[in-house]
């Protein structure tokens, strides 16, 4: 049975075995009032009968009244011709003693036989009583154990389910483990593979290319490519956790200079230019030179590939004695607010990247960049279009 079915006949057996208890309850309450008032009918009549020879006929008059009173109450607890029958003979009883109240012997001896029924009632009520006190327990014993069996059953169903649900996951888990070493495994492989190609391209159109502008916009190609190529080998390495930072004090101008003169020649066959905002102040941060020029190359490179023919790649620094930042605007379209969030993300790419080109692993490998500095990276929309990477890292 599946969990769910087996909760809702549990449920169902449940609330079967309440009502019923419920319905226990409310008899055994209707018979103990019964009792209560068949014990003051006998009580009321042992009364008149004890004292019927003494008493004057008004009290014996208002003893009649009270115990037709209490016959009047006992009809609503008794099965309709039960509560019949009993009325007639006992009206008929009361109805004799009117023209005989002065025979006291008499009245006494009539007394004294209703008193003798009424013990009998009082006997029968207090049996019918202790008879429902007993199916009442049985049926609390019913459904406690009931309880008690639908908690075991369902902690069985959950713990079955839960059990289910972690081999499921596990299974899942492993197969996404699998692919995702595999496509790590194709990207560095396939990185090694186009890396000898792509330089032998670069240095013999270098070499040929002197003057010529077609061979300087395959040089321009070949150098953007060969990033592309260091962005995939770097991320599938880092995602293996294999590559160890060199963590020393540099020069933060040093390393942006290494990265713009790689990416002058790819801006130059785009048409965009890379503006570099002078800067005095000397820049040192603990870094690993190596991978921060490639970040800050990567981003480069993505806000050239963004850029309109014609524009401006501005570079700033911003310093504080706590942060040190650096700012690269575009001038391209910028991004949608619903996709900043996720620029960073590897393998996402907004509409607008995805017809440009490219992996979706730039950003993703700049973000892991900066983390490892303990630094921060995010994206922000610029009010005269474009977009900004600011990148922080500390001082």
């Amino acid at each position: 049975m599946r969990p769910v079915a087996a909760i809702v006949v549990m449920i169902g057996l449940m609330a079967a075995l309440l009502v019923a208890f419920a319905l226990s309850l409310g008899a055994a309450q209707r018979q103990f009032e019964h009792a209560l008032i068949a014990q003051q009918q006998a009580t009321l009549v042992a009364g008149i009968a004890r004292d019927a020879a003494t008493m004057d006929a008004d009290a014996l008059q208002r003893g009649l009244a009270a115990y037709r009173r209490s016959i009047a109450a006992e009809r609503r607890y008794l099965p309709g011709e039960v509560a019949d029958g009993g009325e007639v003979r006992r009206a008929a009883a009361l109805a004799a003693m009117a023209p005989v109240l002065a025979d006291r012997g008499q009245v006494a001896a009539l007394v004294r036989q209703i008193a003798a029924a009424e013990a009998r009632e009082v006997a029968q009520a207090r049996e019918d009583l202790n008879a429902r006190r007993r199916r009442t327990m049985v049926w609390g014993a019913g459904l406690a154990l009931a309880a008690v069996v639908a908690v075991a059953a369902g902690t069985w169903q959950i713990a079955r389910a839960n059990r289910d649900l972690s081999a499921e996951v596990a299974a899942r888990t492993a197969e996404l483990r699998h692919i995702d070493q595999s496509r790590r495994l194709f990207f560095a492989q396939a990185s090694h593979e186009l890396r000898t190609p792509v330089t032998a391209i670069r240095v013999l159109a270098e070499v040929s290319g002197q003057g010529d502008p077609v061979l300087a916009d395959i040089v321009a190609q070949a150098h953007f490519l060969g990033h592309r190529i260091d962005e995939m080998l770097a991320l599938a390495k880092a995602a293996e956790g294999r590559p160890e930072l060199a963590m020393t004090p540099c020069d933060l101008h040093a390393v942006l200079a290494d990265a713009v003169a790689q990416a002058l020649p790819f801006a130059r066959s785009v048409g965009v230019e890379i503006a570099v905002a002078p800067c005095t102040e000397a820049l040192t941060a603990l870094a690993d030179p190596r991978w921060l020029t490639q970040a800050i190359l990567t981003v480069i490179d993505n806000g050239l590939k963004f850029s309109d023919p014609g524009g401006v790649l501005a570079i700033a620094w911003q310093a504080t004695p706590q942060v040190i930042e650096l700012r690269i605007s575009d001038s391209g379209p910028g991004i949608l607010p619903r996709a900043l969030p996720r620029v960073f993300d590897a393998y996402y790419q907004a509409e607008a990247g995805r017809m440009r080109g490219g992996t979706g692993l730039g950003l993703a490998l700049a973000r892991w960049v900066a983390e490892q500095h303990h630094g921060q990276i995010h994206a922000e929309n610029l009010s005269c279009g474009g977009c900004c990477i600011v990148m922080a890292l500390p001082a």
